[in-house]
């Protein structure tokens, strides 16, 4: 054999192989961009994708039209169902685009991106106090964040083609189609089907099945106590909603920017704060939060007044009621899930039901059993 021969055929061998990957990899669709088909115990569930939200979720739900968002982290995206009644009965065709761990202007710079491409009229933003806070007082640069956020989508926050934007899809496809991990991820998912695979829905819903499993094998218990010592350790030293000079975190800043832009365009929002465990509360409470968490949710109705009536509505289901107070079992019982909560930080589409009766209670003629509207 000659030394070209050798080549080519490494050439053509090195192709092949590439070829295959790159179809088992689209075909499998392990981080659902692709919009394959979902085959029931070969891709259905998509079991590697905790670590790939992000990713999902900024060309996901451009594989279909859309014209309702459900924004925020990890509460909404496994508390609030796109197939409520509620939605279905007001026409809207929502997507879930909850993301666990992001920041308020990932958020919303998430947000924005479909705001420029989807038919979106109707907006649910979920708010969290925690989101707003800085473990540091020193003066902190001011205005809106969400220009520098929408790097890498298709449209600048001013909703102008953003530079750049071709070269960050062709990266994105090159790590999902194009990639070992990639690989690993579709074998993984076919490997691991099953119904207590982690998953993502094609409407972005986080069906929490891995939740699930990990209450059948540990309890309640340990979830809560897992969440909690995290918390206490994040909580434990001091938090501040202003800076030295008094002013907001900019993490208000870049929510006014984001509620010019939606309200400009015609689009009804619904801002809601979300329910935490009392068990969480009696930690801010202990660690002297509360008094923060009175200045932001004031500052959260003043901004909401700069609006027309109307246009944003403000729903409060942080505070006190009967739903948070639930008994959680004793270490290693295995009672199942409570009620309202998977632990600490993080209630249940049970509890998200019920969120979603009550702000569009109006249209639904579902009652208000839990929250309320702040005017």
């Amino acid at each position: 054999m000659t030394a070209n021969t050798y080549l080519l055929r490494v050439v053509i061998f090195g192709l092949l192989a590439s070829c295959l990957v790159v179809g088992i990899n689209y075909v499998v669709d392990p981080y659902g961009i692709t919009g394959m088909q979902r085959v029931a115990g070969f891709n259905e569930h998509k079991v590697e994708i905790n670590e790939h939200t992000q990713l999902l979720k900024k060309y996901q739900p451009l594989l279909s039209t859309h014209n309702a968002l459900m924004v925020g982290n990890s509460r909404v995206e496994l508390g609030i169902a796109p197939a409520h009644a509620c939605f279905l009965d007001a026409g809207m065709d929502l997507y879930n685009l909850g993301m666990p761990g992001a920041a308020v202007e990932t958020q919303l710079a998430y947000a924005l991106n479909l705001l420029y491409q989807q038919p979106v009229e109707t907006l649910f933003l979920s708010l969290d106090f925690t989101d707003f806070i800085a473990s540091s007082a020193q003066p902190r640069e001011d205005g809106s964040r969400l220009g520098e956020a929408m790097a890498g989508f298709r449209f600048t926050a001013a909703g102008t083609p953003s530079d750049g934007y071709y070269q960050s899809v062709f990266r994105d496809y090159l790590k999902s189609l194009f990639s070992l991990d990639a690989l690993a991820a579709s074998v993984m998912t076919i490997a691991l089907q099953g119904e207590s695979a982690a998953d993502r829905d094609d409407a972005g819903f986080n069906p929490a099945r891995d939740f699930a499993e990990a209450v059948r094998i540990e309890g309640p218990h340990a979830l809560f106590a897992q969440k909690m010592d995290s918390l206490a350790t994040k909580y434990s030293r001091p938090w501040y909603l202003r800076d030295a000079q008094g002013q907001l975190n900019p993490a208000f800043a870049t929510l006014a920017h984001f509620l010019d832009i939606a309200t400009a365009r015609g689009i009804k929002v619904y801002l809601f704060t979300n329910p935490f465990h009392d068990s969480f509360w009696d930690l801010l409470r202990d660690q002297g939060h509360m008094t923060a968490y009175s200045d932001w949710m004031r500052s959260l109705q003043a901004l909401v007044r700069n609006y027309p009536q109307g246009a944003v509505e403000l729903w409060d289901f942080s505070a006190d009621s009967p739903y948070i107070h639930e008994e959680v079992p004793a270490a290693g019982v295995r009672s199942g899930p409570l009620q309202w909560f998977w632990e600490p930080a993080h209630y249940r589409r049970e509890l998200g039901d019920l969120m979603v009766n009550a702000m569009l209670s109006d249209g639904c003629g579902t009652d208000i059993a839990f929250g309320r509207r702040l005017h």
